[in-house]
């Protein structure tokens, strides 16, 4: 019988075992080329889910998108917030596990919110001053507080700037 035209061999050199149909790479080797293949479900199933205890309130995409439109636009805070409680009221009938998930996804974003905050208000704050203060000022931060609290830092620096605002009045 002939040989199939269509059939070429592995690309990964010293394999010789055919390709798989529509691909490069023999089935040995097909992780490299497809990703690598988990057990369970695929990714955003949610099939298995019983109560949602444990599952994400928002997915990080959506978190960050959240957390920038919160930092650009603070006013429309109480809309995103009731547009992400009906979000989490649809995903589960419970009250208190909506309550549940709102209380984790508040927490997922004050961090984010907090350290973008910082760095706009940092930013701002350094243009402001002289540039021999730059360093200083940053050293002040980074010690006055611990890394893992954006919301520290950010409380900080608005009493610096609030400080300093009162020493040049």
């Amino acid at each position: 019988m002939p040989r199939n035209p269509d059939k070429t061999h592995c690309q990964i050199p010293g394999c010789r075992s055919w390709a798989m149909r529509g691909h490069t790479r023999c089935r040995a080797h097909r992780d490299a080329e497809l990703g690598p293949r988990g057990a369970g479900a695929p990714h955003g199933n949610l099939n298995a889910l019983k109560h949602g205890r444990h599952a994400h309130p928002l997915p990080p995409p959506d978190l960050e998108h959240l957390a920038r439109h919160l930092v650009e636009q603070p006013a429309d805070l109480p809309f995103q917030i009731g547009l992400a409680v009906q979000s989490l009221q649809a995903r589960t009938a419970d009250p208190l596990m909506a309550l549940v998930a709102l209380r984790r996804l508040l927490s997922q974003l004050i961090p984010i919110v907090a350290t973008r905050l910082f760095a706009a208000e940092l930013q701002a704050l350094l243009r402001d001053l002289p540039p021999a203060w730059h360093a200083r000022l940053r050293a002040l931060i980074h010690q006055s507080v611990p890394r893992d609290s954006p919301e520290g830092k950010l409380l900080l620096l608005r009493n610096l700037k609030k400080q300093l605002l009162e020493q040049d009045n």
